[in-house]
């Protein structure tokens, strides 16, 4: 058996897997190695070689790939995720008024680096989802929209509240498990998608092709009850309310 089993999981997964990590260790003796990153990014890094043994992504595509590459087995959806928009609390942003404020000429939107990372491709998404109901809408705001973090020319440190608070940009989307740390502070507020202009986020795990048994024990323990009652508690969604795969 491995003395530790190699995880490279999406950035969204923060505030969860490594209390998750901590969690199997003490019951198995394992240790666990965690390297986070935007989900993109990491599936090119295993594709240009390097070593793993669990990827834990914020969506279903980039694990799918490894395994139509033969470099990873057994996809499984762990978590659930929503998208949501962090904004000034004096835009006067609510759930019906979402697509008026977007709209508005003067308002700068922020989103996260499709291609690299999974929110900014669930933000490109929504912006189609808007467009079928809003023709020249939902495309005018995939033009407009800053990608500001997620990409591998983003700068460090930046943050969808930072970015807020600086005036760079007035709302930020952003997935709900990130956004719930700012429900109390008065300069902001955190508003839901309605339900049809909603992505579905499901969070895809695989292990590599050939995978030891700490990694399948690992695995099986992201799929356990005490592991999603963690995710539950860091703003996830149960694993049950994924699609099947």
């Amino acid at each position: 058996m491995a003395d530790f089993v190699r995880v490279l999981a999406a950035g969204s997964l923060r505030h969860a897997l490594p209390e998750i990590a901590a969690a199997f260790e003490a019951a198995s003796g394992i240790a666990v190695s965690v390297s986070l990153g935007p989900a993109g990014l990491l599936r090119e890094r295993i594709e240009a070689g390097e070593s793993f043994d669990l990827f834990a992504s914020a969506n279903m595509a980039h694990p799918r790939r490894l395994c139509a590459g033969g470099l990873a087995e057994e996809v499984f959806c762990f978590a659930r995720n929503r998208l949501c928009l962090l904004a000034r609390a004096d835009l006067g942003l609510t759930s019906g008024n979402i697509v008026d404020v977007l709209s508005g000429p003067s308002t700068r939107i922020g989103i996260s680096t499709p291609g690299d990372d999974p929110s900014g491709d669930y933000a490109f998404e929504m912006f189609d989802l808007i467009e079928v109901r809003h023709p020249g809408v939902g495309a005018s705001l995939k033009h407009r929209a800053l990608q500001l973090v997620g990409g591998r020319y983003s700068p460090p440190g930046r943050n969808p509240a930072g970015l807020i608070g600086e005036g760079v940009v007035d709302l930020f989307l952003s997935y709900a498990s990130n956004a719930r740390f700012h429900e109390k502070d008065s300069a902001l507020s955190v508003v839901s998608l309605p339900p049809e202009i909603s992505p579905r986020i499901d969070y895809g795990l695989a292990q590599r092709t050939g995978a030891n048994e700490g990694t399948v024990m690992l695995r099986d323990f992201l799929l356990s009850a005490q592991a999603q009652q963690i995710l539950e508690r860091a703003g996830f969604a149960p694993k049950d309310q994924c699609f099947a795969i």
